[in-house]
């Protein structure tokens, strides 16, 4: 069998392995933190944001945005019904209710015009998801914010590096948030960062990360009720050098991108998602849809990838069905993707060889 050709997975360097290894040396006692303090300046740097506070993961940001602007048991967020279930569930951690809308079909981010249709009294904030690294019409979205007064919230998980008109996603709303797991661009095994320009809302995130401890009245005294989200220096140390890289790991993407639409742009039934105009995507999970036309089952597709020892990914099922939740639109764009949908194996040690050996493998299946 040929090489296992994977869905994700880091590119690691020699300085990942000297920051790490520094960290065990030295990230103890009065330099505990080190590494976590040097992330989050290399990221407040790299984005041009004045907060930063790394956490644990990207889910424990997202419930951090979503507690530090207040909502609560009532309230409801608009929110994309295509992503990784954990931008719904920090919602729901809240009580506040997502309420799902459609998708664009060339982005497969947050429609804007689905949005305002969506709006209610109860409305306070948007959860919007820069999917796969794809920015959102981040123009549109903010002037809907500005009309109805809304928080916006970014799921910016897979994006870092990618920009929309020229400024990094993540740095538009009230609260970005961005994921180190190792299936991202930029990794750390597990790690997140939550970043904003509000002082009020980032001091908030941290006290509610640090189990609202503010030893107020006593050493280890919590005023409030808390949460321990803070990421371990150890992690941060790996984080840093991969966020130090961001720039060449973004190229490194773009370029197994521009391998795959080489060979498929032409392919009858095919649909490549895209950045659009303005935009500029990290390429994180290069993607496709099988449009009417192909008659072939995309998980026959998956299938027959796995047998060739290729890890491709289906697409998300709309957050909508789970059974916590409750759909109140149809999303049909959404749903398509859903069915028909597939992210491309486009781990960081893919070659162009490997790519080729993809597609001829999946274009074989369509004839």
């Amino acid at each position: 069998m040929n090489k296992k050709i994977s869905f994700a997975g880091p590119w690691i360097t020699q300085k990942e392995i000297d920051y790490v290894l520094e960290a065990v040396k030295n990230g103890w006692y009065q330099t505990f933190d080190m590494h976590i303090k040097k992330l989050e300046r290399a990221v407040a740097e790299y984005l041009g944001v004045q907060y930063t506070l790394a956490t644990h993961c990207c889910t424990v940001a997202l419930h951090l945005a979503t507690a530090s602007i207040g909502l609560k048991p009532g309230d409801e967020v608009i929110c994309t019904d295509f992503s990784w279930v954990a931008t719904a569930h920090a919602i729901l951690y809240t009580g506040a209710v997502p309420v799902f809308v459609d998708i664009d079909p060339d982005s497969w981010c947050i429609e804007p015009r689905a949005i305002e249709k969506a709006i209610t009294d109860k409305t306070k904030a948007i959860m919007l998801v820069h999917c796969f690294g794809h920015p959102a019409q981040m123009d549109e979205i903010m002037n809907i914010a500005k009309k109805y007064n809304l928080r916006v919230i970014e799921d910016a998980a897979p994006s870092l590096g990618s920009e929309f008109k020229g400024q990094k996603t993540g740095t538009f709303g009230d609260i970005g948030c961005f994921s180190f797991q190792g299936a991202k661009i930029a990794v750390s095994g597990e790690g997140g960062i939550f970043v904003t320009n509000n002082k009020e809302l980032y001091q908030k995130a941290v006290l509610l990360s640090n189990m609202g401890r503010t030893d107020s009245k006593a050493v280890f005294w919590s005023d409030m009720l808390g949460y321990q989200y803070t990421i371990a220096n150890l992690t941060a140390a790996l984080a840093l050098a991969q966020v130090e890289r961001i720039e060449e790991l973004v190229a490194k993407k773009r370029e197994i991108f521009s391998w795959y639409y080489a060979r498929l742009k032409d392919v009858p039934g095919i649909k490549i998602i895209k950045e659009k105009k303005d935009c500029k995507s990290n390429y994180c999970y290069p993607s496709i849809l099988l449009e009417d036309g192909i008659s072939v089952q995309r998980d026959e597709i998956l299938k027959h990838f796995r047998e060739h020892n290729i890890h491709c990914r289906p697409a998300f099922p709309r957050m909508s069905s789970f059974p916590m939740y409750t759909r109140r639109f149809p999303n049909p764009v959404a749903e398509k993707v859903e069915k028909r949908g597939i992210s491309l194996a486009s781990a960081a040690d893919i070659t162009e060889k490997d790519v080729d050996f993809v597609c001829r493998t999946f274009c074989a299946l369509l004839k």
